[in-house]
């Protein structure tokens, strides 16, 4: 099988992003579009893809988390909704450990969520970080 070149790799996961925006229908907004620009211009190619051209997982939460962040603001101040089970999904949550990832979500709502989007365009990132500590200490992931 033939290897694609990093070029043909970030081509693949712009497209395949961008069919995901269209298949789900997401309320794009001019920080959301922003914070993929920023995403992909400041991210190289190496970094997005496995050896077998896959995104990695870290990426494709930090895309996710980029794209859906108001979404993701919103729904875990419940601890709740689809948002927060897509994030959960990504991480890899097992089904009965979701109702505990909600609630890390729920409980430490104001350290994750601190920065506006529009405000710091590394938000997404900040909170990424923060609930991967939160996530591990609680024991819900390794």
């Amino acid at each position: 099988m033939k290897s694609l070149s990093s070029a043909q790799q970030l081509a693949m996961g712009v497209c395949v992003f961008a069919a995901g925006l269209m298949a789900g229908g997401c309320n794009t907004t001019k920080a959301t579009v922003d914070t993929t620009v920023n995403f992909f211009s400041s991210t190289s190619p190496n970094e997005l893809f496995t050896a077998d051209g896959m995104v990695k997982k870290e990426q494709k939460i930090n895309l996710f988390a980029g794209v859906a962040y108001e979404n993701l603001r919103q729904e875990a101040a419940s601890g709740n909704g689809q948002y927060v089970s897509a994030l959960a999904a990504l991480y890899g949550i097992p089904a009965a450990k979701q109702g505990e990832f909600g609630q890390v979500l729920q409980r430490k709502h104001a350290d994750l969520f601190a920065a506006d989007l529009q405000e710091d365009r590394s938000a997404h990132l900040k909170m990424v970080a923060a609930l991967n500590r939160e996530l591990t200490a609680a024991a819900i992931i390794p």
